[in-house]
């Protein structure tokens, strides 16, 4: 497909590959008469190439392009699984589970392979292998959407024509086996606030802020000093460095009253640090799904199986019930989705 054109600008001195160019009259006020510059392969050097010949062949000089910028476009790009979700996770901003321990589980099974080198087989074994370690179907199935959005990046960043493996993947009887989990009631909620008051766990004052609030826990868990106001009565959902957010519109601000209220004072007069759950997070991390396993085994045991994200959906219940408007101005984004 390229031409020896191309690789003839190409020299190996003492192992290492440059590229060695003069440039064309008509470009030499802007470029200078010779380019220089090391490479790294070679299919970077043919990349260049292609794109200096067409930004001189056309003569248009009205913006003075970068060689040094160009060069970092000529980089290959990452092509096996590992490097995609790297930069997949950094480009999209999210967290990085679950799509970092679906990946882990893929190359544990499959190996760190080329995009290109996955097909429809692998992703009927994936499937085979996570029922077979006792998953849900519908846990199989987050997990394939998780490597569906990535490969659906990979080929659109590395213009491969091909259909996404992981995409329409049939996951057998899905479905038949989720359990329909019984909501928590008022007078749940009420004795498991009273509980998480009387005790002296730091973690179960998380569960009252949870169920009148309706945020999701890696937020409160993840929340610092400075994104409480006690006077306005407020939450500030945000980002910042040891907890992304699910999605953009997930900052907010949500108000806190009654037992809410009461147990963000407690947190709060807890001590000086900077988070209010400093066992599950600190400057690094926010280990939240270490608090859920925590919550829920506590919850599973006094409240009929029901877990710390049952809280959640309380919370949706009783808008419902209210007869709560989608929207409303004071508080966008209040209602959880």
């Amino acid at each position: 497909m390229h031409t020896s054109r191309h690789t003839s600008h190409i020299i190996l001195r003492n192992g290492h590959l440059y590229y060695n160019r003069r440039v064309p009259p008509h470009a030499q006020e802007i470029y200078g008469s010779f380019i220089r510059l090391r490479l790294q392969s070679i299919e970077q050097a043919e990349i260049l190439t292609s794109r200096l010949n067409a930004i001189w062949e056309s003569r248009l000089q009205a913006n003075v392009v970068s060689v040094a910028e160009l060069m970092e476009t000529c980089k290959p790009q990452p092509k096996d699984l590992f490097a995609i979700s790297v930069e997949y996770l950094a480009v999209k901003g999210i967290q990085s589970n679950p799509t970092r321990s679906t990946v882990d589980y893929s190359i544990g099974l499959l190996g760190n392979r080329e995009i290109t080198a996955y097909g429809r087989q692998d992703a009927r074994l994936f499937v085979s292998w996570m029922l077979g370690r006792g998953r849900k179907t519908t846990s199989v199935r987050r997990r394939l959407n998780c490597l569906t959005a990535l490969f659906n990046y990979a080929n659109k960043e590395l213009e491969i024509d091909r259909r996404n493996p992981f995409s329409g993947v049939l996951i057998p009887e899905e479905g038949k086996d989720r359990q329909q989990r019984i909501p928590f009631t008022c007078d749940d909620l009420e004795r498991a606030y009273e509980k998480a008051m009387s005790g002296r766990s730091n973690l179960r004052l998380c569960v009252p802020v949870l169920g009148e609030t309706g945020c999701r826990i890696a937020e409160i868990i993840g929340l610092r000093r400075q994104d409480v106001d006690m006077q306005r009565q407020v939450i500030r959902i945000t980002a910042h460095p040891s907890r992304s957010l699910k999605t953009a519109g997930s900052e907010r601000e949500i108000p806190f009253v009654g037992h809410a209220l009461g147990a963000m004072e407690r947190l709060l007069a807890g001590g000086e640090t900077t988070y209010l759950f400093p066992a599950y997070t600190d400057e690094s991390q926010c280990k939240a799904t270490h608090a859920s396993n925590a919550l829920n085994k506590w919850l599973k045991r006094d409240f009929e199986g029901k877990t710390a994200h049952c809280l959640r959906h309380a919370f949706r219940d009783r808008l419902r019930a209210a007869e709560a408007p989608l929207e409303i101005d004071v508080a966008p984004n209040f209602y959880p989705a």
